[in-house]
């Protein structure tokens, strides 16, 4: 691990306690340093952001227990500019608008939740299944030995089941009606309420579906294989929480960077902020919410000893 920039921890400061975080010139009022500070935090490579966040899950001893999550949210801008921004479609309303899609990956043990790291998806030449496989695999080469993996339909395709399945992670992911189950489409199997195992079109494995409720989900572990997949399937909703903390309290909406490195590493910075107040929130037995408004109003200060073993560089 690498030395931390002092800028960077300013930042960090900065972002997790000031009420405004959409700009550099927002956070630094009412600190005790320049603005500029934090534009040089901005400088820093995407990647040393994800190695801290990696700390934090590790303080936490996540490498060995819990869960990995992937998903991926929409950061919407209202006009494409420097960017370079395509329209997407926001799941919530339905609507056609610009924005930049991120696909992140996230840890829970379902008390606590750290954001690990993401990659942006400009709608260039990688897709979102490479951009999952991509971050699957920095999380194996970080040492990551999870419980499961959890992830809805749409990251449920074949590159990413065999993936997991060869390098021995288990799963847990919804399914959509119409894959095909040992022949037969799920929503034509009988019945309201089953479990069934088989093979999924494409798949060299077995899994286990389980119908409830008009939804399908799907694993490859065999103690899986029934009622429980739904309660560990539940677990996913933590990468929710993580995507509410991180839009309304982190400086994930209403940002004004318009240079993607810039930005990026705003939103990185973002990450790193959230598993520090998670940390910290959990030591005083609050809830993050809780946490972040005595942050704001300075009856707190922002708790960085979890990155003390990692040195800090002077400038």
């Amino acid at each position: 691990m690498k030395r931390i920039p002092r800028p960077v921890l300013r930042a960090l400061e900065a972002l997790a306690q000031s009420p405004i975080n959409t700009s550099a010139l927002a956070m630094a009022e009412g600190q005790d340093f320049a603005h500029d500070t934090l534009y040089r935090a901005l400088n820093q490579p995407l990647a040393s952001f994800f190695e801290l966040s990696l700390e934090l899950c590790k303080a936490m001893g996540g490498l060995d227990r819990g869960y990995l999550i992937l998903d991926d949210v929409l950061i919407q801008r209202y006009r494409s500019g420097k960017l370079g921004l395509k329209k997407a479609r926001d799941t919530s309303t339905g609507a056609w608008v610009f924005g930049l899609s991120l696909v992140v990956l996230g840890w829970t043990d379902g008390k606590r939740r750290i954001p690990l790291a993401f990659l942006p998806y400009f709608g260039e030449e990688e897709s979102k299944l490479d951009l999952a496989l991509a971050l699957l695999e920095w999380a194996k080469e970080a040492g990551f030995r999870p419980e499961g993996v959890l992830f809805d339909a749409w990251y449920a395709a074949r590159q990413v089941l065999e993936w997991l399945h060869v390098h021995g992670w288990s799963f847990v992911t919804r399914l959509r009606s119409n894959r095909v189950l040992d022949g037969v489409q799920l929503r034509r199997h009988g019945g309201t309420r089953w479990v069934k195992a088989g093979r999924l079109r494409g798949l060299t494995f077995a899994v286990g579906v389980l119908k409830r409720g008009g939804k399908f989900y799907g694993t490859d572990r065999e103690r899986w294989w029934g009622v429980g997949m739904r309660e560990i399937y539940r677990l996913r909703q933590a990468i929710e929480e993580i995507f509410r903390g991180l839009q309304q309290e982190l400086g994930w909406t209403g940002h004004r960077h318009w240079r993607r490195a810039r930005l990026l590493a705003h939103l990185a910075l973002g990450l790193v902020a959230y598993g520090l107040i998670e940390c910290q929130r959990e030591r005083l037995k609050l809830s993050f919410y809780q946490c972040r408004r005595r942050l704001i109003a300075g009856k707190l200060s922002l708790d960085l000893s979890p990155l003390l073993p990692v040195q800090v560089e002077a400038a």
